[in-house]
């Protein structure tokens, strides 16, 4: 067997790779926890399962009717975390491994119901980014000069074109895995950072089944010890016992008119009267933050992901934050690039980084940033280093992409030849659909181009058939362009970047319709639910590589697994357009306190360039970033995930990098010398890390599960 180079593949260990040479690994063997991501593994398994899946994997529906039911649940609660702090977080995927092995269900049976539940949670992810932008620019924040605002009023007509083309684009997204998942599972296998907790919790289940209960137990007991105590934790940090008042060093900045006094933690009242902590992150003082800003997350889903992730990985996904706090937005301040603000003065006025000195709120202007404070440091991150940090993204995406054209050209040839009926491989003679038929891509392509072309037609007041044609060959050809990009990106840091890829798509529209010399009102609805239908269907792509990854080493069929995700959507967009209108509405009227960061920027891009000076100088950004994402992906390979991390502060970085760091010192000090001595087996030292897996699982799973129990205490509060 001819080992391919990958910058992707993991070096095999020489028994896994005996046993791969003579047929002999099993699914969940231990040898294969040594040989995750080695390429070597994936193309047995991949082979393997084009016989024995077959026998092995199931759809049942009450199985998937159970992920269904609990997806549908967790839609909800996902957009309202999303609001609440910027990162769409469920901790609904676990709860549905735990419940399938509580209930002794079979691991393919599992993965194919965790698929269902995560199809119908992840669908919703527009209507947390982008949808509430909407609503946002009906409000007073959000006027342009002289007090005209850009929509007065959400026509009840956006509802139904969102609904029916979110649909329709999360199942074409869904469809065009098919090919993504040859290329960055099989042939250069994605690590995704995270996910091995999936994978563990399947093999506890595993051991259930086949009556290894000694194995089971004491990784249920070492899972459950560390998410009991990162439940406490969370809980202590997040969950509301008291409110704030003026005696808490940042209550300004999280105050409302409709909130005057904010829910506070046992955390923050602790720490209540300290500049050097604020909801849940240790930082350097806002009115210090003249360069830069040093802020570390008390995030243990962070640290956990740190730990799967190692030092050196944790440091190179991390290096993108390292570039926006140390190079780019102390040179923006030093420089003075102008930030501007539309809805300053009759125009829009500019500002230095400097004016911001010392100010954490400015009176009379929409700058109010909440949790994030505002300084010279915080002002030039989110006004400069951001749009450099999407125009990285796009760059290192496209360059990424043409660097795997030879390996899109065979995919395609695997298509051409199917509809020509030559040889198959998503069939197999006598056995039935390996996957799901390659050839429904295409049909599904031209239904969704041509239901959404009517859609946008007849949808808004003011358009016409040359606007929505523009808007149906951007929309599906974006969804395979832009979800190939966000795909690779998860693949290597774990973090979807819906926001990043989003607000590219957003800029395109605007700068398309504005040159079409579209009305603005119009432009400012069509693009911002053309962005929102964009982020759901890039969503599935991201988030079904979590569940066919699971499925290559447990022996599951992709054809059950696109069913299950599929399953989903459909409920899952139901539920996603109703929570996104109560919220968005409470959210625009002030009545809930939601920072709603990314929502707050759609409509702040929006604003920019539909009645702002600034259009020039944030182009100039987004080509800057360009160049730079495109250097970076020929320079290391890992330019979407650099500019990845350079959207994101320090707070959420270097909680992985601590993780990473302690992983490398547990080996080196512990594992390492200890094996040595003790002449440890490959197994023996395998079986230590599985240990680790199980303490790293249960910092991921705490937080998200009783994040999710926050979640729910504020809405029904």
């Amino acid at each position: 067997m001819v080992v391919k180079k990958s910058a992707y593949r993991e070096p095999p260990t020489a028994q896994g790779l005996e046993k791969i040479e003579k047929g002999t690994l099993d699914y969940m063997d231990i040898e294969v926890w040594s040989n995750l991501n080695t390429g070597v593994l994936e193309e047995y398994f991949e082979e393997k399962n084009r016989t024995e899946s077959f026998n092995r994997s199931r759809f049942k529906w009450k199985k998937v009717l159970v992920g269904i039911i609990l997806g549908t649940i967790f839609a909800v609660i996902t957009e309202y975390v999303g609001l609440k702090v910027g990162i769409a977080i469920s901790g609904g995927r676990y709860i549905m491994y735990l419940i399938g092995a509580a209930l002794k269900w079979h691991p393919c049976d599992i993965n194919v119901a965790g698929g269902a539940s995560t199809g119908a949670t992840y669908i919703g992810t527009g209507f947390i980014f982008t949808f509430p932008a909407i609503y946002l620019l009906t409000t007073d924040a959000y006027a342009l000069a002289g007090g005209e605002k850009i929509i007065e009023s959400v026509p009840s007509s956006v509802l139904v074109v969102a609904l029916l083309a979110t649909i329709l684009t999360g199942i074409l997204g869904t469809l065009y895995f098919i090919i993504l998942r040859r290329i960055w599972l099989v042939e250069d296998p994605l690590h995704i950072p995270g996910w091995e907790p999936n994978l563990q919790l399947i093999d506890i289940s595993n051991d259930i089944i086949k009556g290894e209960t000694v194995s089971a137990k004491r990784s249920l007991r070492l899972f459950a010890q560390y998410t009991g105590l990162t439940m406490l934790f969370t809980w202590f940090k997040d969950f509301p016992v008291g409110r704030m008042d003026e005696s808490f060093a940042y209550y300004n900045e999280h105050a409302t008119s409709a909130n005057p006094n904010p829910e506070a933690s046992a955390m923050d009242i602790m720490f209540k009267g300290s500049t050097m902590y604020d909801k849940g992150d240790i930082i350097q003082p806002y009115q210090d933050a003249t360069y830069t800003h040093f802020n570390f997350g008390l995030i243990p889903i962070q640290i956990g992901l740190g730990w799967f992730m190692k030092l050196k990985v944790s440091i190179l996904v991390n290096l993108g934050t390292f570039i926006t706090w140390f190079i780019i937005v102390p040179m923006a301040v030093i420089i003075g690039v102008p930030i501007f603000d539309a809805s300053s003065g009759t125009a829009g006025e500019y500002f230095t980084p400097m004016y911001f000195l010392g100010t954490a709120f400015i009176p009379g202007t929409s700058i109010t940033w909440g949790s994030a404070g505002v300084s010279p440091a915080i002002m030039a991150y989110a006004k400069i280093a951001r749009p450099i940090a999407v125009g990285t993204i796009l760059g290192a995406g496209i360059m990424a992409l043409l660097k795997m054209i030879p390996t899109f050209k065979s995919a395609m040839s695997d298509i051409s030849s199917a509809r020509k009926g030559g040889e198959r491989r998503d069939y197999i003679e006598g056995k039935g659909w390996y996957e799901w038929p390659i050839t429904h891509i295409m049909p599904m392509t031209i239904i969704t181009f041509i239901v959404v072309f009517f859609l946008f037609w007849f949808g808004f007041e003011g358009s016409n058939p040359f606007i929505a044609l523009i808007f149906a060959v951007m929309l599906v050809s974006t969804t395979f362009f832009f979800g190939a990009i966000a795909v690779k990106v998860m693949g290597e840091t774990g973090t979807h970047p819906v926001s990043g890829t989003s607000f590219i798509v957003l800029i395109i529209l605007i700068l398309i319709f504005m040159g079409l010399g579209l009305p603005m009102r119009l432009t400012a609805i069509i693009v911002l639910i053309g962005t929102t239908v964009f982020a759901g269907a890039i969503s599935m792509e991201g988030d079904i590589i979590w569940d066919f990854k699971s499925g290559l080493y447990i022996g599951n069929r992709p054809y059950h697994l696109m069913k299950g995700e599929l399953t989903g959507i459909i409920p899952g967009s139901i539920a996603a357009v109703v929570a996104a209108v109560m919220f968005s509405k409470l959210l625009a009227s002030g009545e809930m306190a939601l920072v709603a960061p990314q929502a707050n920027a759609f409509a702040t891009i929006v604003q920019t360039f539909l009645g702002g000076s600034n259009l020039g100088m944030l182009v100039s950004f987004l080509l800057i970033g360009f160049a730079l994402g495109v250097l970076l992906e020929l320079i290391t390979g890992m330019g979407t995930a650099i500019g990845l991390g350079m959207y994101f502060p320090l707070a959420l970085g270097l909680p992985i990098i601590l993780g990473g760091a302690l992983r490398d010192i547990w080996e080196k000090r512990y594992l390492e010398p200890r094996a040595k001595a003790e002449k440890w087996t490959e197994k023996q030292k395998t079986i230590k890390v599985l240990d680790t897996y199980m303490i790293a699982t249960g910092l991921i799973v705490g937080e998200a599960i009783m994040g999710t129990l926050v979640a729910i205490y504020f809405i029904f509060s």
